[in-house]
């Protein structure tokens, strides 16, 4: 149970709502590209969400996801606050210029997010808004042998068997919410442990 934190008394809380102006503004040309694959206003949504911080305290974010699944996400979270797994910081992509790399540095648990994988022409699915990043410093991204992994700041994570606070593993308590929700988890890969990454797959 080393990845999780006394939850909070604050209560959690979680909302959805349309993409207001001021947030459209800042996503068009970041992180939401003006292109036929990328997935209309509409389509898309922001979810705020009450989280634990790496200190055990409440505190707020915002990601934007699909429509179509914001109410999974605020399940999801609201699943993740009650066990009292903490979060580094919770914030749309566009606050680090939608870089991917900025992103995971900075350990910001994010979602949509307009790009292909790297190296080819195909739509990740955060170009869907069915993904989300967590904690991405606890939780790298590693290839066979562990001889390749990001972000750089993971490498003190890369012992899995050392289990800290936000780090996902399996078997474990944040692993099994995923698999009773329906959310793929990216650590259960063969050909990279995407240890941040999950998917939602079942409606």
């Amino acid at each position: 149970m080393g990845a999780l934190l006394p939850r909070p008394s604050e209560p959690f809380a979680g909302s959805v709502a349309d993409l207001d102006d001021p947030t459209f503004a800042r996503m068009r040309g970041c992180s939401w590209q003006d292109e036929p694959r990328c997935p209309p206003r509409a389509a898309l949504a922001r979810v705020a969400v009450r989280h634990v911080d790496m200190m055990g305290r409440a505190a707020d974010g915002e990601l934007v996801v699909a429509r179509a699944i914001a109410g999974e996400v605020v399940a999801l979270f609201a699943r993740l606050y009650a066990i009292g797994f903490p979060l580094a910081r919770v914030e749309p992509v566009d606050a680090h210029g939608a870089d991917d790399d900025r992103s995971m540095a900075a350990d910001n648990t994010s979602a949509f997010n307009f790009r292909v994988i790297a190296g080819t022409d195909i739509l990740s699915q955060h170009a869907l808004g069915v993904a989300i990043d967590l904690n991405p410093v606890e939780n790298p991204m590693v290839w066979p042998g562990a001889a390749r992994f990001v972000p750089p700041g993971g490498a003190a994570y890369l012992d899995r068997r050392h289990v800290r606070p936000g780090m996902i593993v399996r078997p474990g308590p944040v692993t099994a919410i995923f698999d009773e929700l329906g959310w793929e988890w990216g650590g259960d890969w063969r050909h990279v442990a995407d240890l941040h990454h999950i998917a939602f797959v079942r409606r």
